[in-house]
């Protein structure tokens, strides 16, 4: 049968299916074939390699009629049970027992997707019979109480509460439209579209939410989930014909196919651009001044056009994203907002081109409008920079050639990437992958007036477009709150006392649904892997230590295809009371002048010649040691071989002659970066409350929280306050820290890549300590630590909770066990494991109606507790408090415990790519954990007992019980448990 195949002659397809397209596309080294099933009418696209990290997709063209949610919450519930697997949560089941390198759901404004990846054969095979099963046979028709668990549903229990509205997509939208730049990109969508589908909000506005009843869930369902409307996709080296068999056999066959048009009609073109206002919700003790956003919008009917997509990204970000990018810093110098974001999506049927700036004053719509507009016909006038437009298509390239996503198989973004075409013309399948021919025109046009013409064409002369002012309102949430509450007395009030009864009744009913376990006949029904489909060995580690120049160099030896992965790592152990200034010290570098370079060229040439430099802090627990760690600050750079040098010289330029002195831009930089981290603790709320309740454990914890926390927001927060005052201690500390830093005593290099690139890296290396040499020569060694901020850790217990305007909240809890005699190290990422899939997901999300819910177990005996989305607060914390009694009784069939296992190993070994696999040797080795420990770790996890499961509630107790609690969320919800806090703070 056919796997790895290069051409079209080395498969036999399948008499059901007719073959519509093939192509080799050596972008990424793939054959791929179009498919039709010939019975049901379902697309199949494949992707035939040699990568072992297979990817299976289903999607479904899935465009809402309303904002009731109603594609979103049948993405939730499809995974709900099925007819061969009927478990209450299959989902979860195989996050819990399979070794899949991915598995989730995403709803998006017309489509629906459902993908995984494994790298083993049979668990890939289970994988899409699982899924497969879920949509097209799923157990929504069945049991009605899935449609209230994971959608919404009145709660009511007992005669004198009020009625409440729970649900896990009802509360993760109130999460979402929380979110003040949320509520702007919906609304701006929604502007440009207000006749076809992207008018509407296909993940559900909790105001509409509460409209949708059972019977159009389900006929939305019956509609839109067939194969006739469905996009099957496959990656990887697989047996082709097998699959192909399998899918007609098990599913298609049983689909004659129908009449179904699920198409997106164009928005009727719009004759002038529409000025539009909307308000956002701000807490009450917020300085709701200069908090005003704006937002302009051009949509585009350029979708199925790769190449104007390819070149809109890159202007977008030549535009208004690359430091002193012309649209940016006309904003900026304006006075129009301090941070400012652009857009090009390109996923929707019309793309289209939004700038927005937050953080400016109330009555400034117009200016902004006039400010972009002069602006843009000032570049089409002079013609864009040439050299940024090249640097960009270089940065592009490299960023698609080296397929690095972290942790998402590239597999999996390849199938996302082919959706751009292909759900909106079955004969353009694979036409963004391939990219190489796009890359070529693109550059044929830089000096041609292409790119200026475009700007005339779909920004400057277009009028399908809006303006849009969003302005801060206080009490705007309490408002919505009681508009809630309103809506749901009117409705208990219209109730009889039968009536009431009966909600009563179906409340604890559902309860007991939730409660009630899938019998073991019924788990067992989901496919599992066995102990021997597991890999006894940890994964390799590729540390080999060098000397270059007397500096030592870790080598990881890794095929990288001639890209160079350089970390040169700074020991800055006595900086710590640094940390806010060090954190925001790597931000500045490669955002500022240099001696040889504007801020803006400097962009430029980092993206000609290289993959990007950029500069952080990583803290590395020392193995062993009671609240130890090594802090390094690390300049960092990708990079092919061939550029090595130019990569060293930008580095040396950024790291020594790097300028604070120009105030304006200085200013603008603070208060960007402080407008960004608001963003990100609103939206990444379980984090932050995570590293703040750390906080208060250990010194390590509580750097971690100083660099990227509350605590770091804090600070930024100062510097943007007072700058006037501050500036100059920020300026000369700054400089101070390079010179405490960048030290030739204190350096370590990490090189992932082969022998070529180390020998080149010995090539080049003396040029740049030269460099270095000269750098330290200047130093003032009697500079005073007084021009730099420090700031001393408060130590001891704390609860705290951060008020937002946000309708849910994150809850985190986090502490220590002392003695951890009896524990085995390795057991506690299968305890974590069993409580995030298990009893957390049950209690937090199931019950509760969160979106999200995790725990930490680390080996030093720290650990926490943190939710998503959370409608609960003191409900969250007594839920966490009860884990250790759950695993103090716990006790399970040998089949559940091996699932659980395969499941934490399915964690561990997630594949990953080689600079991933770089810096986790590196970090092995700067934390000294011995390889042997690793091993014995990972044996005690392959050889878990019910017992040593057991064991671990001690360490979970202990943290639960004399634990810090940090909360970030809801004013009022916050305030009406005040108790439980020490202190009370507002974003």
């Amino acid at each position: 049968m056919a796997s790895k195949i290069k051409s079209i002659q080395e498969v036999k397809i399948p008499d059901t299916y007719t073959l519509e397209q093939s192509a080799v596309i050596p972008e990424i080294d793939s054959f791929a074939l179009a498919l039709r099933h010939k019975k049901s009418g379902a697309r199949v696209l494949f992707l035939s390699n040699e990568d072992n990290n297979k990817v299976f997709s289903i999607g479904f063209r899935t465009p809402p009629r309303d904002a009731t949610g109603v594609p979103h919450i049948i993405e939730h519930t499809v995974l709900c049970g099925s007819r061969e697997f009927p478990a209450k949560d299959p989902f979860v089941e195989l996050v819990k027992g399979s070794l899949n390198t991915y598995l989730n759901a995403t709803t998006y404004p017309d489509k629906t997707l459902y993908p995984v990846a494994s790298c083993n054969d049979k668990d890939f095979q289970n994988l899409m019979h699982v899924y497969m099963d879920a949509v097209f046979y799923p157990n929504i028709y069945e049991h009605e109480e899935i449609f209230k668990q994971e959608g919404w549903h009145y709660e009511l229990n007992s005669p004198e509460e009020p009625v409440t509205y729970n649900g896990v997509v009802f509360n993760e939208m109130k999460g979402a439209f929380s979110s003040a730049d949320g509520k702007l990109e919906r609304f701006v969508m929604n502007g440009l579209f207000p006749d076809n589908t992207y008018g509407n909000e296909s993940g559900g506005d909790p105001a509409n939410i509460p409209d949708l009843t059972y019977e159009e869930y389900l006929d939305f369902h019956r509609r839109y989930y067939h194969p006739v409307n469905s996009y099957i996709y496959l990656y990887g080296d697989m047996d082709i014909e097998e699959r192909l068999e399998w899918m007609d056999q098990h599913y298609l066959r049983d689909f004659p196919a129908i009449e179904l048009d699920s198409s997106i009609p164009l928005q009727k073109p719009f004759t002038r651009m529409k000025k539009l206002e909307t308000e956002y919700a701000v807490s009450e003790n917020e300085d709701s001044d200069e908090k005003t956003y704006y937002a302009f919008a051009a949509a585009m009917d350029v979708t199925l056009d790769v190449k104007v997509c390819k070149a809109f990204e890159i202007m977008a970000y030549v535009l208004a994203e690359m430091p002193g990018a012309p649209l940016k810093q006309a904003l900026l110098d304006a006075g129009i907002g301090t941070d400012i974001d652009v857009d090009f999506c390109d996923i929707l049927r019309q793309s289209y081109f939004a700038l927005t700036t937050q953080n400016a004053k109330a009555g400034d719509r117009q200016r902004f409008y006039d400010t972009i507009h002069s602006t843009l016909q000032e570049q089409v006038k002079q013609g864009l920079d040439q050299k940024a437009l090249e640097a960009a298509i270089n940065a592009m390239e490299f960023k698609e050639r080296e397929a690095d996503y972290g942790m998402f198989p590239k597999g999996l973004i390849y199938g996302l990437n082919t959706m751009k075409t292909w759900l909106y013309d079955d004969k353009m399948p694979y036409d963004a992958l391939c990219f190489q021919d796009t890359y070529e025109f693109l550059r044929t046009q830089l000096g041609t007036g292409y790119y200026e013409n475009l700007i005339e064409k779909y920004l400057l002369n277009n009028p399908h477009a809006v303006l849009v002012e969003m302005k801060p309102k206080k009490g705007l949430a309490a408002e919505a709150e009681q508009k809630e509450k309103d809506r749901l007395a009117a409705y208990k009030a219209s109730l009889s006392e039968e009536e009431i009864r009966q909600l009563i009744e179906d409340t604890q009913a559902l309860k007991a649904y939730q409660e009630e376990p899938s019998p073991k006949e019924v788990l067992e029904k989901i496919p599992m892997l066995s102990r021997e489909d597991i890999d006894k060995k940890i994964a390799p580690i590729y540390n080999k230590e060098v000397k270059l120049c007397d500096i030592p160099v870790m080598h990881h030896d890794i095929h990288t295809n001639d890209i160079v992965y350089l970390d040169l790592l700074f020991d800055v152990d006595d900086c710590r009371e640094y940390m806010p200034q060090m954190s925001f010290l790597k931000t500045l570098l490669g955002y500022m002048d240099t001696a040889s370079h504007s801020y803006s060229s400097l962009d430029t040439e980092i993206n000609f010649h290289t993959g990007g430099i950029g500069a952080d802090v990583n803290f590395y627990r020392l193995y062993g040691e009671e609240d130890a760690c090594r802090v390094r600050f690390e300049m960092s750079t990708k990079v092919l071989r061939s550029k090595l040098s130019e990569a060293l010289e930008l580095m040396a330029e950024i790291m020594f002659t790097t300028s604070f002195a120009d105030e304006k831009h200085l200013r603008e930089v603070v208060a960007e970066a402080r407008s960004r981290k608001k963003m990100s603790l609103m939206s990444a709320g379980h984090q932050a409350a995570m590293l703040r309740a750390m906080s208060h454990l250990s010194e390590v914890d509580w750097l971690t929280e100083q660099y990227g926390g509350y605590g770091y927001y804090q600070y930024l927060a100062l510097l943007d306050d007072h700058f006037d005052k501050e500036k100059e201690k920020l300026q000369k500390g700054c400089l101070a820290l390079l010179h405490k830093i960048f030290q030739r005593a204190n350096m370590t290099i990490s090189c992932t890549a082969d022998q070529h690139g180390l020998e080149t890296l010995d090539q080049e290396l003396p040029s740049f300590l030269a460099k270095l040499e000269q750098f330290e020569k200047k130093a003032d060694i009697d500079r005073p630590d007084d021009v730099m901020t420090a700031f001393t850790r408060e130590a001891g217990q704390k609860n705290e909770a951060i008020m937002t305007p946000a309708e849910v909240q994150y809850v985190a809890l986090a502490g220590k066990c002392s003695d951890m005699s009896g524990i085995k190290k390795g057991v506690l990422d299968v305890v974590r494991h069993l409580l995030n899939f298990g009893y957390l997901w049950n209690e937090v999300r199931v019950k509760g109606g969160a979106y999200g819910v995790s725990c930490q177990l680390i080996r030093n005996g720290e650990g926490f507790f943190t939710s998503y989305r959370d409608p609960g607060l003191e409900s969250t914390l007594e839920a966490y408090r009860k884990a250790a009694s759950y695993l103090k009784s716990f006790e399970t069939e040998e089949r559940e415990l091996l699932k659980t296992i395969i499941g934490t190993v399915s964690g561990l070994d997630t594949p990953k790519p080689p600079a991933s696999r770089g810096k986790r040797s590196m970090g092995i080795y700067l934390s000294q954990i011995p390889p042997e420990i690793l091993q014995q770790e990972r044996d005690q996890v392959l050889a878990c007992s019910q017992e040593d499961i057991r064991a671990a509630a001690a360490m979970v107790e202990a943290i639960a019980e004399n634990g810090n609690i940090c909360v970030i969320g809801n004013e009022n919800h916050i305030k009406e448990q005040k108790q439980l806090f020490d202190e009370l703070m507002t974003l």
